[in-house]
């Protein structure tokens, strides 16, 4: 019966993208009543952001605790900050900087804990500042599982300024990484009509397009000017369609994946496999190498599962490549041979989800396009 009233989690509270937006993390912070704030964020993250959250905090009377992330976001640390020291430190709200595993431990710890968070990342390589989810690791780095949180965040604070000084490796993550809500799910076939599809999903197509118009029209320029660290139109944009419509394709598409793999037929839906299991399996040769990076990755082989054609597959190659992405599974650190690339397909067809059996072929024979 609960599934039946299954809540869709398409937003993230209050939104907030401009340069110079980190200065109102406290009074987003009063304006859900906060009076003391845990700030979780990386070393480098903190160095970026800790002062100016500090001085917005203080400003809007609200005490702050910072606490540096050391580890990825793994149930240890989650259990200490959850467990520990927000109750024992009279924590009332939560805010991430940083990066993913940054972002994911605040939502699990905010969440965890019924109480509002705030995400003011200091990167946009993925758009979990958005997503109501977090993605566990173990210690040693491996992925785990994931927590799906019961309601959406409470504000996300994007300050491109602080964006644009970050190294652009991270903005184009972001960017190969938005990708997928379009390619991955096969919602670029032409046979997905406003006739024939739910509406959820139809919207996700909708929206998922606009995502990719942006990236492909703006992309390659706000890439550059993020490599100066220039705050543009165009690198303005590509953060909205990296976070925003990223972040809302994929929202009110979640309930319909049995339904892309079922109707496209001659596809296999794998970029986020790839990346985990390539996470799992290839440990550290894959750790110098982003969510997004394997992930958009991935979706070139998706070009190959849902036989686009050889302009298009080419076109979108020849984007990734500009905006420094790696292009093949050996530019990753591991080495294509028979053997690993069965490993790879073995754990991509379970990490993600059980994926049908004749998906395995799907799978091997776009890996062998984009192997190296």
């Amino acid at each position: 019966m609960a599934d039946e009233y299954k809540p869709m989690k398409f937003g993230c509270g209050r939104y907030i993208q401009a340069p110079g937006a980190m200065t109102v993390v406290g009074r987003e912070a009063k304006m859900l009543h906060g009076t003391k704030a845990l700030i979780i964020g990386g070393k480098k993250a903190l160095d970026a952001t800790g002062a100016i959250i500090e001085k917005s905090l203080k400003d809007a009377e609200i005490q702050p605790r910072f606490y540096t992330l050391e580890t990825d976001c793994c149930y240890e640390t989650l259990e200490k900050l959850r467990d520990e020291v927000v109750p024992n430190e009279g924590i009332d709200i939560v805010i991430g900087t940083g990066g993913g595993k940054s972002i994911d431990m605040t939502k699990a710890t905010g969440k965890g804990r019924d109480l509002p968070v705030i995400n003011a990342p200091s990167s946009v390589a993925t758009f979990n500042c958005w997503s109501a989810m977090s993605v566990m690791y173990t210690l040693d780095h491996k992925p785990l599982n994931r927590i799906w949180h019961e309601t959406e965040n409470n504000a996300v604070i994007l300050d491109t300024q602080i964006l644009a000084n970050a190294p652009v490796k991270l903005f184009a993550s972001g960017m190969a990484d938005a990708f997928a809500k379009y390619i991955e799910t096969g919602l670029l076939e032409e046979s997905y009509t406003i006739l024939n599809t739910p509406v959820g999903m139809y919207c996700s197509k909708v929206m998922a397009g606009t995502t990719n118009e942006i990236i492909f029209n703006k992309g390659e320029k706000a890439y550059r000017d993020c490599r100066k660290h220039e705050v543009t139109p165009e690198f303005e944009d590509c953060v909205f369609a990296n976070v925003a419509t990223t972040g809302i394709a994929a929202a009110v598409n979640y309930n319909n994946h049995a339904l892309i793999r079922t109707r496209t037929g001659k596809g296999a839906t794998f970029a986020h496999a790839l990346y985990y299991a390539c996470k799992a399996v290839y440990t550290e040769e894959t750790k110098q190498w982003l969510h997004g990076e394997i992930v958009g990755l991935g979706c070139q082989a998706e070009m190959y599962a849902f036989q686009r054609s050889e302009f298009e597959t080419k076109n979108f190659a020849r984007f990734m490549q500009a905006i420094g992405q790696p292009m093949s599974i050996r530019d990753l650190g591991i080495d294509p041979t028979d053997a690993n690339m069965h490993k790879l397909v073995d754990s991509m067809m379970t990490v993600w989800g059980q994926h049908p059996e004749e998906h395995r072929k799907i799978m091997y024979d776009c890996l062998q396009m984009i192997k190296g």
